[in-house]
């Protein structure tokens, strides 16, 4: 009853989730499809965002800094910037190991819907 037809809010957006921990990728896989993003991913490593990225642009990226094996996506973040990709950065940091200027935002972990839309609904830098 308390749902207002949220399933709609993010209709038009391309989100890539760039995520090692595998639940935690599809819990926020889950979310934003629920919220009507269309969604790639989870991708554990760069290589594997970047072939996402290949075949559909995101209007959006949700990366985490730390990926599989100790691989760091600040290059990553860095092209998507380049590229006119907005990125928020999901990490369980309050601080991140290294600046990173080009991000829109910082999701903290745990995800909530609520923080997700809020996050998105920030203007970007």
């Amino acid at each position: 009853m308390g749902t207002t037809s949220s399933s709609h809010n993010l209709k038009g957006v391309r989100a890539l989730v760039v995520e090692d921990t595998w639940h935690i990728g599809m819990a926020l896989q889950e979310l934003l499809e629920h919220l009507g993003a269309e969604v790639a991913g989870p991708a554990a490593t760069v290589s594997e965002a970047e072939r996402l990225i290949a075949e559909r642009p995101p209007t959006v990226a949700f990366v985490d800094v730390k990926l599989r094996n100790g691989e760091l996506a600040y290059g990553l973040i860095d092209a998507l910037h380049q590229r006119g990709i907005r990125v928020i950065v999901t990490s369980a940091f309050a601080v991140l190991p290294e600046k990173v200027e080009q991000i829109a935002s910082l999701l903290p972990k745990p995800y909530t819907a609520a923080k997700v839309l809020a996050t998105l609904r920030q203007p970007a830098s």
